[in-house]
């Protein structure tokens, strides 16, 4: 294959990267998304663009949706994927601990899905509407201060 030719992949399948970022209470950073007339949260990130590496990937997705700057990227602690039931979209997400300046002053930059962000408790984590359904995984993983690793996961979609 040529430098020049792209690789032609089946389906859509879509590499997200997302961030793990407590402050100083313990307190997990999540990012509000409406979409379809729903509510829901989840860890902040986004898509990896053709040719990007995953670091830069979540640095750059930091930026642009929370204004956050990202000081170091930590260990990979979760892979999971999701198909959907129709079999028409396929999503690989990937879980960094990371350490970003500036969380108080953190300052979301809307979009037509992107809502709001915000630190919240354990408690309040398992209260929230939260997608994908790994809320067990990330409850477990904040139990070992995200020290420890799940590996991967098959989730199941849920509507």
């Amino acid at each position: 294959m040529k430098k020049t030719e792209k690789v032609k992949i089946e389906g859509n399948i879509r590499v997200r990267v997302a961030g793990i970022v407590l402050n100083n209470k313990n307190e997990l950073l999540l990012v509000n998304h409406v979409k379809n007339g729903r509510s829901y949260w989840l860890l902040p990130g986004g898509g990896v663009e053709y040719c990007e590496d995953v670091h830069t990937a979540l640095k750059r997705e930091f930026m642009e949706e929370l204004s956050l700057k990202i000081t170091s990227i930590g260990k990979l602690v979760m892979v999971h994927d999701t198909i959907y039931p129709d079999k028409k979209r396929h999503i690989l997400n990937m879980y960094f601990t990371v350490k970003a300046a500036g969380l108080d002053k953190i300052r979301v930059n809307p979009d037509k899905v992107l809502n709001g962000a915000a630190f919240v408790s354990k408690a309040d984590f398992r209260k929230k509407e939260f997608y994908p359904a790994i809320k067990d995984d990330i409850i477990s993983l904040w139990e070992e201060k995200f020290s420890g690793t799940i590996g991967y996961i098959k989730v199941p979609w849920t509507d």
